[in-house]
């Protein structure tokens, strides 16, 4: 009898539902869906009273130390007033609850869930300025944030010379040495420009247009904080400028973002300087997410036309 192994299974909405009711104390679950795949399985309930989503953790991409410093600091966030998508305790007054899966202990998490709406329309000025001065000021309220739990710095190491290593197999001779002189060029001037480890920020690592709701009031709420950790500034704001990559009136958007973002908190000349190379730097990592979650991607989706979208990107942003 061959033993099989399994790399990621997906419950049932009827089964998170059920799970849900067991491990929380709120009304009965009128329904569950199984909402959107990203690196991780969310769910949408509704009862009678209110809706949540549910976060289903893979165990391949998260661990349980980095699963409780996201949950951690989103439980912060929200004790600080900040407008976020936070997770509720269990009946036994935990973060998250535990699933016995045949890849193995997952970890699951209710959210209160982001009223409002994602924008399925390309972001705004005013939308990008309030989004900046948002991240501004979970920047600010996450200053005292501390949790006995790890996470990896979101520092050149992990953006640039992991992510370097890691799609190093999938490029041609002439994209390596091409991805090499870009490295270089970002190491050495962001080398000059900012030490990695002054004003570190607890970062979201993952600013985007579709990472927030926004009610008809202007309410802000912002969620996904899966790629979090702690950071630069720079960083932060170039991963955002990487996501409008291909908006018709990027310049403005990313200028109405940085204002926003600095009625909150004054970047220095050099944190300004240092954002486009950050920005170069996110592309990289992004791609290196990829590959780290090929096995459910699919190696399809790593083909060479991947390759050449993605670096005529970097080609793109690097004549600056």
């Amino acid at each position: 009898m061959i033993e099989l192994q399994y790399l990621y299974t997906r419950l049932t909405p009827e089964a998170v539902g059920e799970l849900v009711e067991y491990h929380y104390d709120i009304s009965t679950v009128q329904s569950c869906i199984f909402y959107v795949l990203g690196l991780h399985d969310n769910y949408l309930i509704q009862t009678d009273k209110d809706r949540y989503f549910v976060r289903i953790y893979r165990n391949a991409w998260r661990n349980p130390e980095e699963i409780n410093f996201e949950l951690e600091l989103l439980d912060y966030l929200k004790n600080k007033k900040v407008s976020v998508s936070s997770p509720l305790k269990t009946k036994c007054n935990e973060l998250s609850f535990e699933i016995s899966s045949p890849e193995g202990k997952r970890l699951g998490a209710l959210f209160s869930y982001a009223e409002g709406e994602s924008l399925e329309r390309e972001i705004t000025t005013n939308e990008s300025k309030l989004l900046g001065s948002s991240v501004a000021n979970i920047h600010k309220q996450a200053k005292e944030f501390s949790t006995e739990c790890k996470r990896k710095n979101l520092n050149t190491a992990l953006l640039i010379k992991r992510s370097l290593k890691i799609i190093e197999p999938f490029l041609t001779a002439q994209q390596k040495e091409f991805l090499a002189a870009v490295q270089e060029t970002i190491e050495t001037n962001l080398a000059e420009l900012i030490s990695e480890n002054t004003d570190l920020v607890v970062c979201i690592g993952d600013v985007n247009p579709t990472n927030f709701h926004l009610t008809k009031g202007n309410k802000i709420t912002l969620f996904d904080f899966d790629q979090c950790g702690y950071g630069q500034r720079a960083f932060e704001i170039g991963k955002f400028y990487s996501s409008i990559h291909f908006h018709k009136a990027k310049k403005e958007i990313t200028q109405a973002f940085l204002q926003g973002y600095e009625t909150v908190h004054k970047l220095s000349i050099e944190e300004k300087k240092a954002i486009p190379y950050f920005e170069i730097a996110s592309v990289l990592w992004v791609m290196s997410i990829r590959v780290d979650n090929v096995n459910k991607v699919g190696f399809i989706a790593l083909g060479s036309s991947y390759w050449s979208h993605r670096i005529g990107i970097i080609e793109e942003l690097i004549d600056f």
